[in-house]
């Protein structure tokens, strides 16, 4: 028992200069305290900033299917199908191109017309057909749907592209 005592007091004395030392370190660290002594005289607290991350939404334009030429100068004997995605970032700009879908799918039609299957074997004529759709797209948007800002899709996708002779 005689152990005992002395062992409990040196335990309770390291435990209060422990915390004593903890506190003092976090008092000269700038650490906040708790309860009213923080509200009053604690540390600021700096808000984090959230970054926001816009969601990436896509408009399609699903199974086109066009007569075309085989060659230039040839007869439309061939077909072309083709399926093509547009990329945005405002839900407003899904709505307006599905109400305006059928003008947007004519006016790409009629660009595909001008086509062969020969030249949409070409890598340079896809790029152009995936320029073109997108100015299509943003220009019907504004001209047609007065969709404000201007040119709410930033960029087409051609995801199917498939000719038949």
């Amino acid at each position: 028992m005689k152990k005992f005592l002395p062992m409990v007091v040196t335990v309770l004395i390291a435990l209060l200069a422990g915390g004593g030392a903890a506190f003092g370190v976090m008092k000269f660290m700038g650490g906040a305290t708790h309860g009213p002594a923080a509200a009053s005289g604690g540390a600021p607290k700096v808000a984090a900033k959230k970054e926001e991350v816009k969601k990436l939404l896509f408009a399609s334009l699903s199974d086109l299917t066009v007569s075309v030429p085989p060659q230039p100068g040839a007869a439309a004997t061939s077909y072309v199908n083709v399926s093509i995605k547009f990329s945005t970032e405002q839900q407003n700009a899904l709505l307006v191109f599905e109400e305006l879908q059928p003008i947007i799918k004519a006016a790409i039609i009629t660009r595909l017309m001008n086509e062969t299957t020969q030249s949409l074997q070409d890598q340079r004529s896809r790029v152009d057909l995936t320029k073109s759709a997108l100015t299509i797209v943003n220009t019907v948007m504004s001209r047609d749907g007065s969709f404000s800002p201007p040119n709410p899709f930033a960029a087409a996708f051609i995801t199917n592209l498939v000719t038949q002779d």
